[in-house]
């Protein structure tokens, strides 16, 4: 005669350590994620900028005594045009009062033609107001600049190699530059869900292998 009942049970001793490995490889990989994820959503403030400078005639055959670029009775030697993009890419809005009540500047190595455009992205949000001095676009930073918004500012200067700077007094927040881009969504916009989906599943995959774990001890 045969008996498959110890058979079944060793099947399931088997199914129980296998659980109870899991829990142990699942509890520490979950609480790291569970780090990283309060990390990624934790309140901090962050700038980004960038700017892309263009020459405004770039074929050679532009540069001949007849062509010329006349911008309000000015003639421009070596015209360019210059997008800057300032984006809060933090997941904080930066209100007047982190600004220490100075204005951001952005500053051209050559002399500034002509503001041409300024916006936001979103649009219904406002822009921090321009103000042209010599070489310098000072932003008035009496308006808050959101999370996930995105400034540009176009600008008409006039000379060789264009270099810009961006100056900015910014209490408790970092600011970088980087390869001019579009809008940038704030990471922690798509980063929290997969990571709370992710520590909640081991969770559940570490609960389940302490629980087969006692009964495996049970026994």
């Amino acid at each position: 005669m045969v008996i498959l009942a110890p058979a079944a049970e060793s099947a399931d001793d088997i199914w129980a350590a296998v659980q109870a490995v899991a829990a142990v490889i699942a509890i520490p990989v979950a609480i790291g994620l569970g780090l990283l994820a309060y990390r990624a959503v934790w309140p901090r403030r962050k700038l980004r900028w960038s700017a892309r400078v263009r020459p405004l005639v770039s074929h050679d055959a532009a540069h001949t005594n007849r062509l010329a670029v006349v911008f309000q009775g000015v003639q421009l030697v070596k015209p360019h045009i210059v997008e800057v993009e300032l984006s809060n890419v933090g997941n904080k809005d930066l209100e007047p009062a982190h600004f220490n009540g100075t204005p951001v500047d952005i500053r051209s190595s050559v002399p500034i033609v002509e503001l041409l455009q300024h916006g936001s992205s979103p649009g219904v949000q406002r822009v921090l107001r321009p103000t042209v001095t010599g070489r310098t676009v000072s932003l008035d930073t009496r308006t808050p600049l959101h999370s996930g918004q995105t400034l540009t500012y176009v600008m008409l200067v006039d000379g060789a190699d264009p270099g810009i700077e961006l100056l900015a007094s910014v209490s408790n927040t970092r600011i970088e530059r980087a390869p001019a881009s579009g809008p940038v969504t704030p990471r922690a916009a798509f980063v929290k869900p997969a990571l709370v989906l992710l520590v909640a599943t081991l969770l559940v995959m570490a609960a389940s292998g302490v629980l087969a774990l006692s009964r495996l001890r049970g026994r």
